[in-house]
């Protein structure tokens, strides 16, 4: 199961993170990194544990952690945080290294998720090498900091961000992950800009998107769930395929031809209308 949302906010806000389970997002992600000063990192983890036990049963949607990069020194402290029982994983900043994700992993005694986020020079080159660990249960492009390091003008086109959605979408798809997301939209009352971001980004391969605001979860969900028209033409392919009876590899339907290929992809739709409740 993967989630077309992902809505960010503040671990130093208990009020927020409260407010936040109440939203339409897919999953939340609390953050311990770059919505905390580096002064207030222990006293957010302590206010994510306080409203973690108010909560009376494990939340409706799931919860990560993003947790600070593993070369700071408040890496440790924030993954055993995340050995809550009502957290669901941890995403990763700044994932350069396999070791990186296995320290995680350990901490974490091998029962959460992983969700890096690669956002660096080096962690776009060697992405290969930090999914060779086996324990990334999906990736997010962090595109700001990416383009920060690598000195990129982020534009509306997206054509500087090319290799690199191009590179995770393949690199994680050949390990097996399909859990793969876009990066945040910063503009939040931009919302025809995030709509035409995320179009681009699902048609290059990702599944959701990174949210940092309630108001862009309609227009991501939008974007990443299957239309009306997509879901009635997986049903008559799947309809169609159930009623042949000469057990043909290939038919027609509407004049097109129907084989293997277009019928993994009727599968494919249609069981995420399914998973997000659209049939």
């Amino acid at each position: 199961m993967f989630y077309r949302s992902l809505l960010f906010t503040p671990g130093n806000h208990d009020y927020k993170m409260l407010k936040s389970l109440d939203s339409n997002a897919d999953a939340l992600i609390w953050d311990l990194e770059d919505a905390v000063h580096p002064d207030e990192k222990q006293a957010a983890r302590e206010t994510i544990l306080r409203v973690l036990n108010q909560l009376s049963s494990m939340p409706s949607k799931p919860v990560y952690i993003r947790v600070n990069a593993e070369t700071t020194p408040w890496f440790e402290e924030d993954v055993k945080l995340a050995t809550h029982e009502y957290i669901r994983g941890i995403m990763l900043p700044k994932a350069e290294t396999a070791n990186q994700v296995n320290t995680a992993w350990r901490i974490l005694d091998g029962k959460k998720d992983i969700i890096i986020i690669a956002e660096t020079a080096v962690g776009i080159r060697d992405l290969d090498d930090v999914l060779k660990s086996g324990h990334v249960s999906g990736v997010a492009l962090g595109a700001i900091d990416l383009a920060v390091d690598q000195n990129l003008t982020l534009t509306e086109t997206g054509l500087e961000l090319v290799y690199a959605r191009s590179r995770i979408v393949n690199l994680s798809v050949a390990r097996g992950i399909r859990n793969i997301y876009d990066s945040v939209y910063p503009e939040i009352h931009d919302a025809e800009g995030l709509r035409n971001r995320a179009v681009i980004a699902k048609n290059s391969g990702f599944c959701g998107q990174l949210v940092i605001h309630p108001k862009q979860i309609d227009t991501v969900h939008e974007v990443y769930s299957p239309t009306p028209a997509e879901i009635e033409w997986a049903k008559r392919v799947i309809q169609a395929i159930n009623q042949e009876s000469k057990g043909m590899g290939v038919f027609t339907l509407d004049s097109k031809m129907i084989d293997k290929p277009v019928i993994d992809k009727a599968k494919q739709i249609y069981q995420m209308a399914q998973n997000f409740g659209m049939v």
